[in-house]
C-alpha cells in the first residue's frame, strides 16, 4: 500500500465535490505532468464512499471510464497500489478506445456516442448513479476527422445521461499559443469551451523553475463558471487553490502547500 493516504487530506473536500449531480470536472495536463494520479483518486473517491453533498437515495456509484491515451494495464497497476480493482464488474467499466479504434473510423464520433450510451444503460441501475470519465478527449481532434462541434455535442449528450462527468485533455503550451493551424485553433476552442462548462478545473503542470527531487509538479484547482449558479457550492467558495505534489514510486501522492516541508 502507498505510504500516503489514498486521498490527500489537503484535497479531501475537492474530491468529494466532484460527485455533485450534473457537475463537470475538467482536468488539464502538460507533457511531463500527468493527471493519471488525479483520475485514479477520483475513481477511488467515488467507489469508496467519500462523503458527497448529494442527498440522493443511491447505494453507490458505477464508473464508466474511457481512455484514448492508455490501456488498462497502467490503470490496473495504479488502482492496485490504492487498494481497488480496475476494472471491477458492477463498479468500474473500462473502454480502451485507442486499442478498439473507437472514434478512429468514419462517423467515429457517432460510434463513440453510441457505444457509451449503450454502456451507460448497462451500468446504471436504480441503486447506482454513473460517473463518466473521458480521458484524453483531445485525441479525437488530433487523430481523426471529427469536428469540434461534433465532439462538444457528444460530450453534452453524454453528460445529460449520467450523474457527473470528468473530462481530461492536454494543455501543452505550443498548441495553445501559436493558433496558426486548424488543430491549434480547435484545440484551444475545445479547452476553453470545456473550461466554461466546468464546475471545477484541475490543472496539473510542471514547476516553473524546472524539475525538483521532491516535487513532481503543481496542481491548481479553480472554480469554473458552472459553479457560480450551483447552490451546493455555497460551502466551498474558495476561487483557487494551488498546491505542490510529489508522486512516489509506491503510488502514494503527497500534496502540500508552497513553503511547507
Amino acid at each position: 500500500m502507498p505510504s500516503q493516504p489514498a486521498i490527500p487530506p489537503l484535497l479531501s473536500t475537492q474530491f468529494c465535490n466532484s460527485q455533485i449531480q450534473g457537475s463537470l470536472v475538467f482536468l488539464t495536463s502538460v507533457l511531463n505532468a500527468s493527471t493519471n494520479w488525479v483520475l485514479l483518486r477520483h475513481v477511488y473517491s467515488a467507489l469508496k464512499g467519500q462523503p458527497s453533498p448529494s442527498t440522493e437515495p443511491v447505494d453507490g456509484t458505477a464508473v464508466l471510464f474511457i481512455s484514448w491515451l492508455h490501456g488498462s494495464d497502467i490503470w490496473r497497476d495504479g488502482a492496485r497500489k490504492l487498494g481497488f480493482n480496475f476494472p471491477d464488474d458492477g463498479k468500474i467499466t473500462f473502454i480502451d478506445a485507442l486499442h478498439l479504434g473507437h472514434g478512429l473510423r468514419k462517423d467515429g464520433i457517432n460510434e463513440v456516442e453510441d457505444v457509451l450510451l449503450k454502456k451507460i444503460k448497462e451500468v446504471e441501475t436504480s441503486k447506482n448513479r454513473v460517473l463518466l470519465i473521458l480521458d484524453g478527449i483531445d485525441f479525437l481532434l488530433a487523430a481523426t476527422e471529427a469536428r469540434l462541434d461534433e465532439i462538444l455535442g457528444m460530450i453534452w449528450e453524454l453528460r445529460e445521461r449520467v450523474h457527473a462527468s470528468i473530462v481530461s485533455m492536454s494543455a501543452n503550451y505550443p498548441l495553445l499559443q501559436s493558433r496558426h493551424t486548424s488543430l491549434e485553433i480547435n484545440h484551444t476552442a475545445l479547452l476553453m469551451s470545456l473550461a466554461h462548462q466546468a464546475r471545477t478545473i484541475w490543472a496539473v503542470k510542471e514547476l516553473d523553475t524546472g524539475s525538483a527531487r521532491d516535487v513532481s509538479g503543481v496542481l491548481r484547482i479553480s472554480r469554473g463558471p458552472a459553479a457560480e449558479d450551483d447552490d451546493q457550492a455555497e460551502g466551498d467558495r474558495q476561487d483557487e487553490k494551488e498546491s505542490l505534489f510529489f508522486v512516489a514510486a509506491d503510488g502514494g501522492v503527497r500534496v502540500f502547500e508552497r513553503g511547507s516541508s
